[in-house]
């Protein structure tokens, strides 16, 4: 409900603001892209992301309501407010079960300034930084983001680093742990016209404790995107293919990741 609300809080600001708002479409929803939003231009965008499937029944749902703005030449900013949904059951009975259900929000601030054009230069190149704070969690995250054009054909590769924190009760104490996650993602998109294009993306993910490996899977799947005069929308699909540290079930890593994610980008504008 409180998402629901902020939705239509946000979405009043947009629609009476002063400022048109134009479409920064993307072609990936997990791989970014080296474009910002020119000086005084906004955006809205939805996010929702859909986890499932572990050695137990599991379901999660993220949703991310973002506000995107350009600052100045080749910089642009973004607000988001994040909220999740998880459901977990070890018996194996669906939702509504006597599993367990947990909710968490959070509020994110990104930055992303753009060096290299992936058009006019030899690569394009930007540096990104996110950093968010939630009731029991912090996390700072950077990206290095590399893309490329040629013609119809889109590619597009990111390192990600991402160092969080969460608080949590622990024999009756509250304790601080931390994680590094990186990340290393790959995109390609082909443009059949200027409305339509598909692809695929491919997702590397890793969890270090302490120093050491613990986790680490790889996803990949198929992406299409669609773009007209008033909306864009962006729908990847990724399995696990398999988990390269700490697999649990037929090769894959079913206690930190899931067997298939899902993300949807949706946007609207004037």
């Amino acid at each position: 409900m409180r998402m629901v609300w902020a939705f239509l809080c946000l979405s009043v600001f947009w629609v009476t603001s002063s400022v048109p708002v134009l479409s920064n479409d993307r072609k990936f929803t997990y791989t970014y892209e080296s474009s910002v939003l020119a000086p005084g231009l906004r955006e809205i965008e939805l996010w929702n992301t859909h986890r499932s499937g572990k050695n137990y029944f599991f379901r999660r749902i993220d949703q991310r309501l973002e506000y995107e703005f350009g600052v100045a030449n080749n910089l642009m900013s973004a607000l988001y407010m994040n909220y999740s949904w998880r459901f977990m059951d070890s018996n194996g009975s669906a939702a509504g079960g006597d599993g367990v259900t947990s909710y968490s929000m959070s509020i994110s601030n990104e930055w992303k300034l753009k060096l290299a054009d992936r058009v006019a230069d030899a690569v394009g190149f930007s540096l990104y930084g996110e950093a968010t704070l939630g009731l029991d969690e912090t996390e700072l995250e950077g990206k290095i983001i590399l893309d490329k054009q040629f013609g119809d054909v889109l590619l597009a590769f990111n390192a990600v680093a991402e160092q969080e924190w969460e608080t949590g009760p622990q024999n009756g104490v509250s304790v601080t742990k931390s994680e590094f996650k990186g990340e290393f993602d790959f995109g390609v998109a082909y443009s059949v016209n200027p409305e339509f294009s598909f692809g695929l993306e491919v997702r590397n993910h890793n969890v270090i404790v302490d120093g050491d490996l613990e986790h680490s899977a790889l996803f990949a799947g198929p992406v299409i995107a669609y773009t007209s005069t008033t909306w864009w929308a962006t729908l990847t699909v990724l399995p696990q293919l398999k988990g390269l540290k700490g697999a649990t079930e037929n090769g894959l890593n079913l206690d930190e990741y899931e067997k298939v994610e899902a993300r949807l980008l949706f946007s609207f504008h004037l």
